[in-house]
């Protein structure tokens, strides 16, 4: 079994916690968490941009992405948000059945 990690960006920290909750009803993560908010810089419309984010990580299957990406979209306040995963390569075991168990 595959795991991932995904990475989002959102603008406050109750849309944050909205977002979590819903992935874990939906069943399509066993954990997020919702780091403070930082600076984030980037290119919008072809200005420099600069605004506070809250990262939102969560732990997921790769047969779930899809389905997190449109809900992420459906709930989220951006025109395009910042939706990543990144491959688990390896891990404890007993982490990633709890993992599997959840989602």
């Amino acid at each position: 079994m595959k795991y991932s990690i995904g990475y989002i960006t959102v603008p406050t920290k109750p849309e944050a916690k909205n977002l979590v909750l819903a992935l874990l009803e939906e069943g399509l993560i066993a954990c997020g968490n919702i780091l403070p908010a930082g600076e984030s810089f980037f290119v919008w419309d072809n200005q420099i941009e600069e605004t506070s984010e809250h990262v939102v990580l969560i732990k997921t299957k790769p047969s779930h992405h899809g389905r997190i990406i449109r809900l992420v979209k459906e709930l989220h306040s951006y025109e395009c948000p910042c939706v990543v995963f990144v491959p688990i390569e390896d891990g404890s075991n007993e982490f990633l059945d709890w993992i599997d168990k959840c989602c």
